[in-house]
């Protein structure tokens, strides 16, 4: 039999085999999707992960084993010393958002949810983990399935910079990460080779002054009244600052002022979002202007301060081998499925700090379900009938055999604009 039909009929296999743990993988995620927890809160999330694994252990045909880190769960598949190894990720962590899908599973937990897809990703590797117990596919490569606390951005450490500090790349040649979308069309994989996800920034603001009763709003200071002209002040200062040919998103996102109807408050707080692809230098230049510019309103109040003013560089740009980039979108429509290569998106995510050692490529799987209902929003449900497509992408990357373990790219030798 010529090697090219071997090399279909496996791909064929490997879909029919995929589909055949769509509903294990759907159960999965409906479980995962009633208990969501906050970033490094995760514990009856890996408790029921790691409880499923050890089911799946019970009857697989391919060794496993279960290994336990401070930033997850992680599992090798170890089938022939002489082969490469590939680790496969999935994040776990949830939202503080109540949902509000009228899903019959739900989040049993008030004021959290699985609102950016990452039960979906969870469940995902764990339809894969089951389809390679199965014994029914043959991998070209052992194994690392990981799954990751505490991506979802904050101040405090990730998940994935904790993994990498652990050793979870030691003895890892390739590396891979997949990403459910609501927002792109079902059943279609998106990335592009080079830059494909910002810095991801955060500008913590404080302001104390001297506030005081709203019958004498003469006497000194309102912290809304400050906050709101830097607000204002701020509208669009990123496109007056550095004009037009810099990729930046300047946002706010909290805004926290006052506790009574009666009192003029003495102490506001904000956030700003600066997801970004702007240089070292640009982007000091930035956050300095913006110092320079809340200092300046501040100092016209009296009675005011600037208390806090701390940048938070959050995740490195998430940066896809090209090369590698190339080899998966290949795989992918060679097994019948469809790619789509997308701008830049001003998404964070920490899978950057595995990319930044070892080569490998990030990858997002649409799901759109009818209306467009976007990720971080209490409506968030995408399509969950494609689940065994991402199944499939593992198995089919599983299965590819890989060039030899080389040296990622360093960034300063990879082009912002070098890819349309």
């Amino acid at each position: 039999m010529p090697k090219n039909k071997r090399l279909m009929m496996n791909k064929e296999s490997i879909l029919s085999l995929s589909l055949e743990h769509q509903s294990f993988t759907a159960e999965m995620r409906h479980k995962l999707h009633e208990i969501p927890e906050l970033q490094w809160e995760e514990e009856k999330t890996l408790a029921l992960i790691s409880s499923e694994i050890e089911k799946i252990m019970t009857s697989s045909k391919v060794p496993i084993q279960l290994h336990q880190k401070e930033g997850g769960i992680y599992v090798d598949v170890d089938l022939d010393p002489h082969y490469q190894r590939l680790l496969f990720r999935a994040d776990i962590d949830a939202l503080p958002i109540e949902e509000q899908t009228g899903l019959s599973y739900s989040s049993i937990h008030p004021g959290i949810m699985h609102a950016c897809g990452h039960d979906c990703h969870s469940a995902m590797l764990l339809g894969t983990l089951k389809a390679l117990a199965s014994g029914k596919v043959t991998p070209l490569h052992n194994l690392r399935l990981v799954w990751q606390r505490a991506e979802e951005i904050g101040v405090l450490q990730s998940g994935g910079a904790r993994l990498v500090e652990e050793g979870i790349l030691e003895g890892i040649s390739y590396c891979y990460g997949l990403h459910i979308s609501s927002t792109e069309d079902y059943g279609t994989f998106i990335s592009r080779p080079g830059y494909f996800m910002c810095q991801a920034g955060q500008l913590q603001v404080e302001i104390e002054c001297s506030g005081g009763h709203v019958m004498r709003p003469e006497l000194g200071s309102n912290g809304i009244d400050i906050m709101t002209d830097i607000h204002m002040s701020l509208r669009g200062f990123e496109l007056r600052k550095l004009g037009p040919n810099e990729i930046i998103s300047f946002v706010p996102s909290i805004s926290k002022a006052g506790t009574a109807c009666n009192i003029r408050p003495g102490h506001a707080e904000m956030w700003y979002a600066v997801r970004n692809f702007l240089s070292p230098e640009r982007l000091e230049e930035f956050i300095a202007a913006i110092k320079y510019r809340i200092e300046l309103i501040v100092k016209s109040y009296p009675k005011a301060h600037l208390a806090t003013f701390i940048y938070y560089p959050g995740y490195p740009p998430l940066i896809n081998d090209p090369e590698n980039y190339t080899f998966i979108k290949s795989l992918i429509q060679d097994a019948g499925m469809n790619t789509s290569t997308v701008p830049f998106l001003f998404s964070g995510e920490d899978f950057s700090y595995y990319l930044e050692n070892r080569v490998g490529s990030y990858w997002c799987l649409g799901a759109r379900k009818g209306e467009r209902t976007d990720h971080h929003t209490a409506t968030f449900n995408p399509d969950e009938s494609v689940l065994w497509q991402g199944v499939a992408f593992w198995l089919l990357i599983a299965t590819a055999p890989h060039p030899p373990m080389r040296q990622p790219i360093e960034k300063g030798r990879i082009e912002l604009m070098s890819y349309p």
